[in-house]
């Protein structure tokens, strides 16, 4: 089980799905999952026959010592020497992602123009006060 939280990560992670949703799914909380994710807790045969459930592989998939290619091209056309094969994340997770980093960019940015205005508003009420005491 070398690998099984790195598995357990990237078979989340190339789904889009956050530790919150698997936990749900596992029915723990999150805190549990990031630390069997992390390694910290120690991952247990039946998590691991969960995990491969809920993901459709076998619970052998977890104990290799090796992390595992998945192709994301399994369609009636595909061919697996096609060079479609990516190793641990799909261009949709990559996309996904990018759109989730660019809308906390803008969330951030928001933040921030929101702090900047009050900070003017108080710049401009102690003007008002200092003025007022001279």
């Amino acid at each position: 089980m070398v690998h099984a939280q790195k598995i357990m990560r990237i078979l989340r992670e190339s789904r889009d799905y956050s530790q919150e949703y698997v936990a749900n799914i596992l029915n723990i909380n999150q805190k549990t999952y990031s630390n069997l994710e992390s390694g910290k807790t120690k991952l247990t045969l039946d998590r691991i026959q969960q995990l491969a459930e809920f993901y459709h592989v076998k619970p052998d998939y977890f104990l290799a010592n090796e992390l595992p290619i998945i192709n994301y091209n399994t369609g009636e056309k595909s061919n697996s020497n096609s060079g479609y094969i990516k190793n641990y994340i799909n261009e949709k997770s990559q996309d996904s992602l990018y759109e989730r980093l660019l809308t906390e960019k803008d969330q951030i940015i928001q933040e921030k123009n929101h702090q900047i205005d009050l900070l003017k508003d108080i710049i401009d009420i102690l003007k008002t006060k200092l003025k007022d005491k001279k």
